[in-house]
């Protein structure tokens, strides 16, 4: 047996305890995170979540591969902490080493470097193809995490997966390989899964690269359809599994919106493992009031400087500059998922029929992107396509549109409607997930509680008519639009809540807390 097996789970390097919070040491594994490498929420919130949990007093490890190209300046940042690292894998010993970036006393970011499979041009695929070996580098990326762990004689309370990419943690933690490893003696694991389409699901050969044996190919476990389901192993073997809104925890029990994993959801529900928990957001680089990237600060108490955004924007995409007209604001990936496809067709529409401003900054799918372009070529004094993503640009667009569009297919949660009411700017969604837990549709009746507008059916025109209704409240309900958006300005989408339901949940996940 090795030293490690050996030594005492005692040994142990607690950090300094806050009042409001408790001190967990938590491994958070996760394939991206900002601003080192980011393709959308997942690096949001592995950036935010981890530092208001080590505000706390938790300490966090982060541990994601390392993406040399991606990582820009963070490249001179960070340092070497552990050379030769051995990672049994494909048959053989790899080796790997771990790079160190410390954000502060409680929270540090580790980094996987094995150029073979991160250091690539792009996260995971190129032009819109999925690059072929991804079980392979995932699956490492995970063997190589827990065997970082030991390396380092880490003894995590938690370990914290994120999507399938690191899914497999969990069930590494339960296996022969890994259980009786004392570091790993009293280590509860959770699942946090931010978009449950994507599952890691491969041909069932891929099981050689797991190290796992075939015992561990059932359908309690990794097999799915005569393959190997990497998100459904987690979901399978994780302590607690949460996803990032308390609707969309309801939704994917569903076969609607569970992508075939409803039934092993509702498994995990029925023992009282599966949470949903609305994400926040990191309110500091999200602030009107502070803001570097637009041209005006601004708050509820004072909207001066919206007007000058507004302005700004117009004048910066070509459009009139018109204070009497709403502008709708989009930024998003093309994927079927986001439901721009029936944007594109209720846009279309409006734009033949409204006097009103389109403001569009994506890129994913190149059908949907020429639409997009096509739109703007015919509309130039009404519609803007910007592809691709720009910070600065999506800053500008929250801030300067008036209202924010998003008829998303499902979505777990999403971000950009919690930014847009931090500024001022009314989110007209569809009522699903996390859409549907953060806005508060308006009412004539309910104004006192209204952050932005809803609509329930995905059709071109539904959503049509929401975002004239939305037109209209602007245009004529003057002082109902100034409420709306000071309630949504007034509202409290920091992770300070959230932080407080993940403890609860790593309570119960490590033993601290039974079940409720």
């Amino acid at each position: 047996m090795s030293k490690n097996k050996k030594e005492s789970a005692a040994k142990r390097q607690p950090s300094e305890k806050k009042a409001d919070g408790e001190n967990f040491n938590i491994v958070w594994l996760t394939s991206e995170a900002a601003p080192f490498a980011m393709t959308g929420g997942l690096a949001d919130v592995s950036a935010s979540l981890p530092e208001a949990l080590a505000e706390r007093g938790a300490s966090i490890t982060v541990i994601m591969p390392y993406y040399p190209k991606q990582m820009g300046e963070y490249n001179h940042k960070v340092r070497v902490v552990k050379k030769l690292i051995e990672v049994p894998f494909n048959g053989r010993q790899e080796w790997t080493q771990a790079l160190e970036y410390k954000k502060s006393e409680n929270l540090k970011f580790l980094f996987i470097e094995y150029h073979r499979y991160f250091d690539r041009r792009s996260l995971y695929d190129w032009n819109g193809m999925e690059y072929g070996d991804n079980a392979e580098r995932f699956i490492f990326f995970c063997r190589a995490a827990m065997q970082t762990i030991i390396a380092l004689d880490l003894h995590p309370d938690i370990i914290h997966a994120n999507d399938w990419h690191s899914a497999l943690a969990c069930l590494y933690l339960k296996s022969n390989i890994y259980k009786n490893y004392a570091n790993f003696a009293k280590t509860g694991s959770v699942l946090t899964i931010h978009n449950i389409a994507y599952q890691g699901c491969y041909h069932k050969s891929q099981l050689y690269f797991t190290g796992l044996g075939w015992n561990y190919f059932n359908y309690l476990c990794l097999e799915f359809y005569d393959q190997i389901n990497l998100l459904k192993g987690g979901i399978m073997t994780a302590d607690i599994v949460t996803t990032v809104s308390p609707t969309h925890a309801d939704e994917i029990l569903s076969p609607d919106y569970g992508f075939n994993l409803d039934y092993p959801l509702r498994h995990k529900a029925l023992q009282g493992r599966l949470r949903g928990i609305l994400n926040g957001i990191d309110v500091k680089a999200w602030n009107p009031k502070a803001d570097k990237l637009i041209p005006a600060n601004y708050s509820a108490s004072d909207m001066r400087g919206k007007a000058v955004c507004k302005k700004f924007l117009q004048e910066k995409l070509g459009l009139p500059q018109r204070n009497d007209i709403p502008i709708f604001g989009i930024i998003s990936r093309l994927a079927y998922q986001k439901g721009i496809d029936v944007f594109a067709s209720a846009a279309a529409n409006m734009l033949l029929r409204d006097d009103v401003q389109f403001v569009a900054l994506a890129s994913g799918n190149q059908g949907l992107e020429g639409h997009l372009a096509w739109l703007a070529s015919k509309n130039p004094s009404k519609f803007s396509y910007t592809p691709g993503y720009d910070n600065r640009l999506s800053h500008m667009i929250e801030a300067g549109a008036d209202i924010f569009v998003m008829p998303s297919r499902y979505e777990p949660c999403g971000l950009n409607q919690m930014y847009s009411m931090r500024y001022g700017t009314l989110p007209l969604v569809r009522a699903t997930g996390g859409l549907d837990d953060t806005v508060t549709n308006y009412d004539r009746g309910s104004l006192l509680n209204a952050t932005g507008f809803k609509f329930w059916d995905l059709t071109a025109d539904a959503l049509a008519n929401t975002m004239r209704w939305a037109a209209a409240v602007f245009r004529n309900e003057k002082d109902s639009f100034r409420k709306i958006q000071i309630n949504g300005m007034s509202k409290d989408f920091s992770w300070n809540k959230t932080a407080v339901e993940y403890e609860e949940a790593y309570r119960i996940a490590s033993g601290r807390l039974s079940r409720s």
